[in-house]
């Protein structure tokens, strides 16, 4: 048990939960107060002529509620993660309670726009709830991340700080960093993710959602966390999602050097067979080859940490 609460931050677990059922709750509760002027079924997704695509009134009320409240927590609970850097902490509470907002201000929209409408198949959303709604959902995410302050009672500094006076060996093979794509590509794809959205707002706002999360899937999947210590190396992208877990007892050699993302089949995470692959760009990356003949290659932050990783896992220099 005092492992879970030194892990967690409970204030922070109890407003991830909390926050967005509430907020689901609320909604489901004012929409309701639109049963009888709404048609029966309701649209859910829209085009230029109008709804496309229809559900029963209860199917889209309780399904808009548990989408709010699911999505909702699940972001903001990564916050509650003490092992987290405080930013990446505030980060997921602004964007967990900012996207469960947008949520409802999409399903809000979707609801207003069929009010006293005889078809469904005759209804848009309404514009100035959904552009009122957005930007109600800007300022609020901009708020929690400003207010929202991460309690670290013992944080991860402190656990380092311990580990070097104790065993200073083992706090030299501990360490963790990121490595990324270019600047210039985030750029890119947020100018491409953001504009996209925009104009598929004037078609449906569930196609401008579907564009915005596959921008930011796009991008997570540009960054990799590579946690490194004596006994196991882990692999993450975005630092959430967990691409690959080496232990070092399994490696039969490791080395490095400069790789061709083409030549592993992209950029990301790839699999073909026994070779794992997880790049966000060409240029150095970690080559792991274990004893049950599974091959690991991994991209490093540079040069001197693709060998610091190398001799951690007990390799030498290669390519």
């Amino acid at each position: 048990m005092a492992e879970v609460e030194a892990r967690w931050d409970r204030k922070a677990v109890r407003f991830a939960i909390g926050y967005p059922i509430l907020l689901a709750a609320g909604f489901a509760l004012a929409a309701f107060t639109f049963r009888t002027h709404v048609p029966e079924p309701v649209a859910w997704l829209w085009d230029a002529d109008g709804g496309r695509a229809f559900v029963p009134f209860p199917v889209y009320l309780a399904g808009g509620a548990v989408l709010v409240a699911v999505i909702g927590i699940l972001l903001c609970l990564q916050a509650g993660l003490e092992a987290r850097p405080p930013i990446s902490r505030k980060i997921f509470m602004a964007g967990g309670v900012g996207m469960s907002m947008f949520l409802v201000t999409v399903l809000g929209a979707g609801l207003i726009g069929q009010v006293d409408a005889r078809d469904a198949r005759e209804t848009h959303p309404d514009p100035i709830v959904l552009a009122s709604g957005s930007g109600a959902t800007v300022a609020l995410a901009v708020v929690m991340f400003m207010i929202f302050k991460p309690d670290e009672q013992w944080s991860p500094r402190d656990e380092d700080a311990l580990l070097d006076v104790l065993e200073p060996e083992r706090a030299r093979n501990t360490f963790v960093f990121w490595a990324h794509a270019r600047s210039s590509v985030f750029v890119m794809l947020a100018i491409l993710g953001i504009n996209l959205s925009l104009l598929a707002l004037l078609v449906s706002p569930w196609i401008s959602l579907v564009i915005l999360i596959l921008s930011m899937g796009i991008a997570s999947m540009l960054m990799v966390r590579v946690s490194v210590d004596p006994e196991e190396v882990r692999i993450a992208f975005a630092g959430v999602v967990r691409a690959a877990r080496i232990p070092v007892a399994r490696v039969l050699r490791a080395g490095h050097g400069a790789v061709s993302a083409r030549a592993f089949g992209g950029w990301g995470y790839r699999r073909r067979g026994k070779l794992v692959s997880a790049l966000v760009a060409s240029g150095e990356a970690v080559d792991v080859l274990c004893r049950d003949g599974t091959r690991y290659v991994f991209s490093a932050k540079d040069p001197a940490m693709a060998e610091r990783v190398s001799d951690v896992l007990g390799g030498t220099s290669a390519h």
